[in-house]
């Protein structure tokens, strides 16, 4: 997914998987009006993360030696790699889950 000309962003598969159960969530328990509301919070996030690509925070005891980056988006952690042209949105994660155990889990 490309959005702007100015912030260009990918969403790697993983991470559109985890905004659709996000959006499916918020749709269910808050309605759509919440879920949309949400999802245009996240392109606003990952825009500004396009444009500003070291906004995000180095956690190596959740990354390891992998190149990631975490941006905060209310109780969620957004992870991509800053490196990457366009940048890479690899995956969302809320805050309450063991974010070191699902990023070890994944393929990246």
């Amino acid at each position: 997914m490309k959005l702007g000309r100015r912030a260009r962003y990918i969403l790697a598969p993983a991470a559109q998987e985890d905004l659709v159960a996000i959006h499916d969530y918020y749709r269910e328990e808050a309605g759509y009006r919440v879920a949309r509301k949400m999802l245009a919070e996240f392109v606003a996030a990952f825009r500004l993360i396009a444009r500003s690509p070291g906004i995000g925070h180095k956690r190596e005891d959740l990354a390891e030696s992998r190149p990631f980056l975490f941006w905060t988006m209310r109780d969620f952690l957004i992870v991509y790699r800053s490196g990457t042209t366009p940048l890479e949105i690899v995956m969302i994660v809320h805050g309450s889950r063991d974010v070191a155990r699902v990023i070890s889990r994944s393929s990246f």
